[in-house]
């Protein structure tokens, strides 16, 4: 109040000099304030049994330790569970090892992360366990599946169809079973013509004339 009255006083000098003296007297709460154990500082926590904490401490000359983010705490009959601070505020005394802590700690369970955190990995290995599955099969020939395919009686492919319908050449099957004949086709693939020729020069034997149709193939 005596500031303000001396500020607008008409002596200019003696105005000027309060003047700064105020300014300075501004500037050393301002700087008082930044402390966070000050009595200003202490006014603005609205939390009473904090503000009685620290209170106290200003009594016992701790210091601010800057530059910490997060504070863990272990109990001693069950470390599993932490008492986690984030953002605290630390003040160490300046003649033991002891550390002051501020701030809202909450639990934190390690057995349930580390759980958390084995599922996510599980989760992710069949994804990537599926994917590999997936690309694999795309790039896989379908394999056989049944007896007359894995035996090699299958019909000849859709591709190689046989010589016999570019063929229009006549040829005499007399003596020739046309079962014999047929089942020479389908598994060479060859003409009408060529079965025929390879049944007659095997003297019907089926084995040997399929051997010299896919020799002469």
């Amino acid at each position: 109040m005596s500031a303000h009255i001396e500020e607008v006083s008409d002596h200019e000098g003696h105005d000027h000099g309060d003047h700064d003296h105020d300014h300075e007297g501004h500037e050393h709460s301002h700087e008082v304030e930044l402390d966070p154990t000050s009595a200003a500082a202490l006014d603005k926590i609205q939390s009473r049994p904090e503000r009685k904490a620290r209170k106290a401490l200003l009594t016992l000359g701790l210091k601010k330790v800057p530059g910490i983010t997060r504070v863990t705490m272990k109990r001693p009959r069950n470390a599993q569970i932490l008492l986690v601070v984030a953002n605290p505020e630390v003040f160490k005394s300046p003649n033991s090892d002891i550390y002051i802590v501020f701030g809202e700690a909450k639990t934190e369970d390690i057995n349930a992360q580390q759980q958390a955190a084995q599922l996510a990995a599980a989760a992710a290995a069949a994804e990537a366990r599926e994917q590999q599955e997936t690309a694999g099969l795309e790039g896989k020939e379908e394999a056989p599946t049944t007896l007359e395919e894995i035996a090699g009686d299958a019909p000849p492919a859709a591709g190689k169809a046989p010589a016999a319908a570019d063929d229009d050449e006549e040829v005499d099957e007399s003596g020739v079973d046309p079962k014999d004949i047929e089942l020479v086709i389908q598994q060479v693939g060859c003409s009408r013509a060529k079965a025929v020729k390879v049944l007659k020069e095997s003297g019907g034997d089926l084995i040997n004339a399929i051997m010299a149709a896919n020799e002469a193939e």
